[in-house]
């Protein structure tokens, strides 16, 4: 219930200020699938929430957890603890439990969000959890949430793009191993430059960060 009620809200939040321009929902697939975007502000996991139209799980710092009143707001709408730094075991059982129960997981390819506006490095720990979950990967860009408040009411300035997928076969296709899973970390990452207005630069921008 409280999921839904702040899908509501963050509907008619986003719809309101800034009505994103959506390409590419055609490739949301019916099942469960880990979906991948880029990372610019704080209020990109509830966008791309309200964008969708079944639960999805986020992934969030596990120290967030550690307060009360937060941590039980964050269990309610499907956050799930991670420890950030690392491959964290814990919260990818969390993950998998999830897709098990048909629910899509939002998880940044990034790790972390991007202050600069320029693309970060691809984390290992996303290949790492692809390859256990073997499920489709939803790459996405996000263009706009990092100058909300400069585009504020000036609607087509933001814009979301849903890619094909990345599919289980090509997850499998690489190693059960760290060179496989940072490979499998850099398709997902490529995959979203590549639904960017310049896609080369912003592949140029990882490549300089790693």
């Amino acid at each position: 219930m409280l999921y839904w009620l702040g899908w509501l809200i963050s509907k008619i939040f986003y719809g309101v200020l800034w009505a994103p321009r959506v390409t590419g929902k055609e490739h949301i697939p019916d099942g469960p699938f880990l979906l991948c975007p880029t990372h610019r502000s704080w209020f990109d996991p509830p966008l791309m929430g309200s964008r969708l139209t079944r639960p999805i799980a986020y992934m969030a710092k596990k120290e967030l957890f550690a307060y009360p009143i937060a941590g039980w707001v964050l269990r309610n709408v499907h956050a799930l603890p991670v420890r950030r730094g690392g491959v964290d075991r814990a919260a990818i059982g969390y993950v998998l439990d999830k897709l098990k129960q048909n629910t899509p997981v939002l998880v940044f390819p990034e790790g972390t969000r991007s202050r600069t506006g320029k693309m970060l490095p691809a984390r290992p720990g996303v290949g790492f959890l692809a390859y256990r979950a073997q499920v489709p990967i939803v790459p996405a860009y996000i263009d706009g949430t990092a100058h909300l408040k400069r585009i504020l009411f000036r609607w087509g300035r933001l814009n979301i793009r849903f890619g094909a997928p990345i599919t289980p076969e090509e997850i499998a296709a690489h190693p059960d191993s760290k060179d496989g899973y940072r490979d499998i970390s850099w398709l997902v990452l490529r995959r979203i430059c590549d639904l960017g207005d310049d896609p080369e630069r912003l592949w140029a921008e990882a490549q300089e960060g790693s």
